[in-house]
C-alpha cells in the first residue's frame, strides 16, 4: 500500500484504498482491472498469467517493505509483460531515498498522492512533463506549496471492490466499502509512516455523493480509511450531521485523541459509528513527545469514557518495544489497556517503517541495511529488538499481552452484550479464532 504495509493480527484483508481512490479519477469509458493475487488466493504464476490477457494503456503496481523482495520480484515480471507501456508504482517503501532512486530508474514514476493525478497523461508517457502526483526524479515535489484544504473527488468504482473476499474485523457485517474523506495525516508522530504524508481532505458534499452511490448499490457497512476521521472539524461535523439526517450506514475509523470533541462525537456516533480505532500506543504519554506525539492523559481518557457513554466500541493500538522502553514499560502498558473500557486491543511491536525515526536510528545503528526489509508491527518476518528488549522477548510479551487481554471472563461478557446480530457474531467468531490461531 501507499501508506503502511503490515501483517494482518486475524483473519482480515483491507480493501487497497489507493486503489479504490485511483478508480474515482477514471472516466466513464474507462476500462478499470483491479488484480489481487492476495485477495484471489492465487499463485504468483497464476496471477502472472491473469494479467498477460490484458492490454492496458498503463498498469499500477503496489510494492510494500513488508514484502518488498517478492513485490519487486512482481513488479519486473509484469513490466515483461507489457514492454513499452507506462508503468507506475506506489508504496510505504518509497519514503525511502534509496529505494526511491532504484525504483525511478525502472518505472515511470512513483505515485506520491492518489487525488491528484492526471491518469490521461500518464497514460500517454510524460516525455519528460511534470506528472501531478507523481514522482519522476529525486527532486520532484509532488504536493503543492500550499495544499488546499479540501478539493473536488470523483465517485470510486466501489462495484470493482464489493463481492470479494475482502473482510474487516470490525465490522458488523461482511459486506463492507472503504471510504476515504482525507488521504495523509495532520500529525507528526515520527514513529509513523503516515506523518510523512500531507493531508488532503475532500469536501463534504463529494463524500456525501459517494455515499449515496453506496447506498444505491445496497451498502450498509463502512470503514472510512481517513488516518484520523475528524480533520478539519467543520468539515467532519458537516459530514456526519448530513449522514445522520440522511443515511442508515454502520461504521467504524480511526480517531485521534487530539481531534477529540464532544459535539463531534455525539455526532459521529448518531451518524451510525460503532467502534473507533484510536492509537493509545503507551501509558505514558509524556514519554512519547520525544516522538512528536503530544496528547494530554485527561483529553485520551475523556474520549474513551464519552464513547462508552454513547455505546461506541474502542479498539485501542499500542506499540510496545519503543527505543526508550523497558519491560515495565510495557506491563504498564497492558496494566492501562486491562483498567479502561477498551473493546479491542492491538499490541503492535515498534517496527523500523519506512519515514520514522525508528528505521533512522536503526540504519545508523547498522542494524539496517538496503534491502533487508520484511518488518511489520506483528513481527512475524522480523523484529530488531530494543537496548532493553530482545527480539524474542517482544514477541512473547505482545503474545502475552494479546491472550491476557482477550481470555478475561468480563471482557467476552461485555462484547457479547455490544453484539448487534448473528452476522456481527460470526464475524466476531471468526475474527477471534484466527487471532488466537496466529498466538499459539
Amino acid at each position: 500500500m501507499i501508506d503502511c504495509s503490515h501483517e494482518a493480527k486475524a483473519n482480515y484483508l483491507w480493501h487497497p484504498n489507493d486503489f479504490i481512490i485511483i478508480s474515482s479519477l477514471c472516466a466513464p469509458e474507462d476500462t478499470v482491472v483491479l488484480a489481487d493475487a492476495t485477495e484471489e488466493g492465487v499463485s504468483t504464476q497464476k496471477a502472472l498469467e491473469n494479467l498477460s490477457r490484458q492490454k492496458p494503456d498503463m498498469v499500477i503496481i503496489a510494492l510494500s517493505s513488508a514484502a518488498w523482495k517478492d513485490d519487486y520480484a512482481f513488479f519486473h515480471k509484469t513490466k515483461e509483460l507489457f514492454p513499452g507501456k507506462p508503468v507506475f508504482v506506489l508504496g510505504d517503501i518509497f519514503l525511502e531515498t534509496e529505494y526511491k532512486e532504484l525504483i525511478l530508474k525502472e518505472c515511470s514514476g512513483i505515485v506520491a498522492n492518489p487525488y491528484l493525478l492526471d491518469l490521461s497523461l500518464m497514460a500517454r508517457g510524460s516525455h519528460g512533463a511534470a506528472l501531478p502526483g507523481v514522482v519522476t526524479n529525486l527532486s520532484d515535489k509532488p504536493y503543492p506549496s500550499k495544499q488546499p484544504l479540501s478539493a473536488a473527488t470523483g465517485i470510486p468504482r466501489h462495484e470493482l471492490f464489493l463481492n470479494r473476499s475482502y473482510c474487516f474485523p470490525l465490522a458488523h457485517r461482511f459486506k463492507f466499502a472503504t471510504v476515504t474523506a482525507m488521504w495523509g495525516c495532520p500529525f507528526s508522530c515520527a514513529y509513523c509512516t503516515d506523518s510523512k504524508i500531507q493531508p488532503f481532505v475532500r469536501r463534504w458534499e463529494d463524500v456525501l455523493c459517494e455515499l449515496e452511490h453506496l447506498a444505491g448499490l445496497g451498502v450498509e457497512e463502512l470503514f472510512f480509511s481517513d488516518k484520523t476521521f475528524g480533520f478539519p472539524l467543520e468539515n467532519a461535523q458537516a459530514l456526519t450531521v448530513a449522514m445522520a439526517e440522511r443515511f442508515k450506514f454502520s461504521w467504524c475509523c480511526y480517531f485521534h485523541p487530539q481531534l477529540y470533541n464532544e459535539k463531534l462525537l455525539e455526532t459521529m456516533a448518531a451518524a451510525g459509528c460503532h467502534t473507533l480505532i484510536v492509537g493509545i500506543d503507551s501509558a505514558d504519554q509524556e514519554s512519547l513527545r520525544q516522538f512528536g506525539r503530544n496528547v494530554k492523559k485527561e483529553k485520551l481518557e475523556a474520549l474513551i469514557y464519552k464513547a462508552d457513554s454513547l455505546g461506541m466500541s474502542i479498539c485501542a493500538d499500542f506499540i510496545i518495544g519503543l527505543p526508550h522502553e523497558s519491560e515495565e514499560d510495557v506491563r504498564r502498558t497492558l496494566s492501562y489497556a486491562l483498567g479502561k473500557p477498551l473493546d479491542f486491543a492491538s499490541f503492535n511491536i515498534a517496527a523500523p517503517l519506512p519515514g520514522s525515526n525508528i528505521r533512522q536510528i536503526a540504519k545508523e545503528k547498522k542494524q539496517l541495511t538496503f534491502g533487508t526489509e520484511g518488518f511489520d508491527s506483528y513481527g512475524r518476518a522480523g523484529i530488531l529488538g530494543g537496548a532493553k528488549i530482545s527480539e524474542e522477548r517482544l514477541k512473547r510479551l505482545r503474545r502475552n499481552a494479546t491472550i491476557s487481554f482477550y481470555l478475561r471472563p468480563s471482557y467476552i461478557v461485555r462484547r457479547l452484550k455490544r453484539t448487534t446480530s448473528l452476522e456481527h457474531l460470526a464475524n466476531q467468531m471468526r475474527q477471534m479464532i484466527a487471532l488466537f490461531g496466529k498466538n499459539r
